[in-house]
């Protein structure tokens, strides 16, 4: 039935139990998980529809309760057939112009309920993309019968994946747009796909990958992606079309400023060595200093304390902890802190950082190394 009759969405079935909770029907009105789109759900009596799988070449159904023998309404989850249809037969038309106007060879597709690829052989830049994508509405836009035939050796034309040995292969063709072998389900007309999208693409080895939906869900993929240009245009003040000269004038006053910003860090560093309070550990000055700093001058002024004391650095900033020395093992030093107040992290002998579980000040730092007082002269 789905098949032959994919827009047949009920019917009253014979039921054959073949073990708990699975049976096999007849007709088979429900789409299995095999051909590259995943399984329908519904409903077979007052047992729901969990999973369709092919077992031993039989479309086994899996349901949530026990049905005993006999006849039942079954009724398939209609907006599910629809979407896996209308996906499906996109990926045809895709392929079949893809191959036939651009010669790209498919070698992967899935059909997913969110979203869906198509896998090409070759690499493919942005504008066949949008060729492809503009010639697939062409075909949607002439509402062209989609069209099943078994036991035709016309499948062998265009099959993706290899030779199918088979007694009965079914075709499915699309007017000149497409015929190849399936056993996945398709809407009746290529109007009934109502829109098909491309989203993206990106390489795949030596391909390229095409992500894409067709139908209602393209529909609402399109309304998200246009909300967010909504968006982006009020907070640029512009238009769409302005948006990418507005974005690249954004990136690069903001690399500016980053660049400014890390010069005046890097004058502060100095000033902050200065300001370390240092204790002594064996012959080992230990510079410690505590405040809030941007992450990524924590290890660069440690490692400005360690050279200034000849020893070792230590920088706390909230509960980030970078550690550097030049004589004691880095990393023992982490490890001796992190044993009293908890966190995670490490490093080398000279170099060690990682969060902790509280924030520490410069006497609690003072304290965990032995030494719970600055050594003479040190601030």
């Amino acid at each position: 039935m789905y098949w032959m009759h994919p827009d047949v969405f009920e019917a009253e079935v014979q039921v054959t139990a073949v073990g708990p909770n699975r049976v096999k029907i007849d007709p088979i009105l429900f789409h299995p998980d095999e051909g590259g789109q995943p399984a329908d759900r519904g409903v077979i009596g007052e047992a729901v529809l969990c999973d369709v799988q092919v077992v031993g070449g039989e479309v086994i159904h899996i349901l949530d309760r026990p049905l005993p023998d006999g006849r039942y309404s079954a009724h398939v989850d209609t907006e599910r057939r629809m979407h896996t249809a209308a996906q499906h037969t996109a990926q045809h038309i895709l392929s079949g112009i893809a191959m036939r106007q651009f010669g790209l060879e498919t070698v992967g597709v899935h059909i997913g309920l969110e979203g869906c690829t198509v896998d090409f052989q070759q690499r493919v830049e942005w504008n066949v993309v949008a060729d492809l994508e503009r010639r697939a509405m062409d075909v949607v836009m002439q509402d062209i019968p989609v069209q099943t035939t078994l036991n035709s050796q016309d499948g062998l034309e265009r099959n993706r994946f290899g030779r199918i040995e088979a007694d009965i292969i079914r075709v499915v063709r699309i007017d000149d747009c497409d015929a190849s072998a399936c056993c996945g389900v398709h809407v009746p007309t290529t109007g009934r796909i109502g829109i098909i999208r491309v989203f993206d693409i990106e390489s795949k080895k030596t391909g390229t990958r095409v992500s894409f939906l067709a139908g209602r869900k393209a529909l609402e993929r399109s309304q998200a992606e246009t909300a967010v240009l909504r968006d982006l245009r009020a907070l640029a003040a512009c238009s769409t079309a302005d948006l990418p000269s507005a974005l690249q004038k954004a990136m690069e006053r903001s690399k500016g400023l980053t660049k400014e910003l890390d010069r005046v860090w890097s004058l502060r560093l100095a000033d902050l060595v200065k300001s370390a309070a240092t204790v002594t550990i064996g012959s080992t000055r230990i510079g410690i200093h505590v405040a809030e700093l941007p992450r990524e001058f924590v290890p660069k002024l440690a490692a400005l304390i360690a050279e200034a004391t000849q020893g070792a650095g230590i920088v706390v900033s909230d509960n980030y902890i970078a550690i550097n020395s030049m004589t004691l093992g880095a990393s023992d030093l982490f490890k001796k802190i992190q044993n009293r107040c908890g966190g995670k992290g490490g490093g080398s002998v000279q170099a060690a950082n990682g969060k902790l579980d509280k924030a520490l000040t410069v006497k609690e730092v003072m304290e965990i190394l032995g030494n719970p007082e600055p050594s003479a002269g040190d601030t």
